[in-house]
C-alpha cells in the first residue's frame, strides 16, 4: 500500500471514529481500498477512499470529516444508483462518504444496508493504520456485478472461492433481501461455480 494512502487511512479513522458524543456510528471501508485489504489484485492502486454508511449515521459523520470537506453532503441519482454523497480530501486522496446507497440494474434493484452487513464485515487491525471494518466481499461481488465491472468481479469471486463456505451465507442472505434478476443471480453463481446459488 502506497505511504500517501496510509497516511490519509489513518487521518480517516480518526476523524471517523471521533465522530458525535458516545459510541461512532458504524461505517465500512469498501471500494479500491477494501478489496487492496481484502487481498484482491487490482489493476492499478486505488486512488481515492470509499466509506460506507446507513442514512441515519450520515450528519454525524460528515461532522466528523468536516475539515477535510469538500462542500455539504447532496443526494446523487447518477449511474442507476442513489446515495446521499459527501466528498472530501486528505492530501492526496480524494474520500466519499455514501450513505443509503441503492443500486438498480435493469430490473436488479440492491440496497446497501451497513447494519445487515456488520455481522460479516471484517474487523482487521492494520500495522500503521489501525482497526478497519472492510465492505465484506459479497456485497463487493453484488455490487461489481450489477455495475458490469467485469475486471473487478472476476477478481472477487476467485478470492471468495479460495473459502467459499465463509461468503455464501451473506451471500445468499443479500439475494434474498433484494430484487435481483435471474441473469445477475445466474452470474453470481456461474462465477463462484455454483449450479445453485439460493434453494
Amino acid at each position: 500500500m502506497p505511504l500517501e494512502l496510509r497516511q490519509a487511512l489513518v487521518q480517516a479513522l480518526g476523524a471517523l471514529n471521533a465522530a458525535g458524543e458516545g459510541s461512532p456510528p458504524l461505517w465500512l471501508l469498501g471500494g479500491s481500498c477494501g478489496l487492496l485489504l481484502h487481498h484482491v489484485p487490482l489493476a492499478a492502486p486505488p486512488r481515492d477512499i470509499d466509506v460506507y454508511a446507513d442514512l441515519d449515521a450520515a450528519s454525524r459523520l460528515h461532522t466528523a470529516l468536516r475539515r477535510y470537506a469538500c462542500g455539504e453532503p447532496a443526494e446523487d441519482w447518477s449511474r442507476g444508483c442513489y446515495s446521499l454523497i459527501g466528498h472530501y480530501r486528505l492530501d492526496n486522496y480524494h474520500l466519499e462518504l455514501v450513505c443509503g446507497f441503492e443500486v438498480c440494474s435493469g430490473p436488479s434493484k440492491y440496497v446497501v444496508e451497513a447494519e445487515v452487513l456488520r455481522g460479516n464485515a471484517p474487523l482487521v487491525d492494520y500495522p500503521g493504520i489501525g482497526k478497519l471494518c472492510l465492505m465484506p466481499l459479497a456485497h463487493e461481488f453484488v455490487f461489481n456485478v450489477l455495475r458490469g465491472r467485469r475486471d473487478r468481479f472476476e477478481a472477487i469471486a476467485a478470492v471468495m472461492r479460495q473459502n467459499l463456505p465463509a461468503h455464501l451465507p451473506l451471500l445468499q442472505k443479500l439475494i434474498r433481501r433484494n430484487s435481483l434478476e435471474h441473469s445477475h443471480i445466474g452470474l453470481l453463481g456461474e462465477l463462484l461455480g455454483l449450479t445453485a446459488l439460493c434453494s
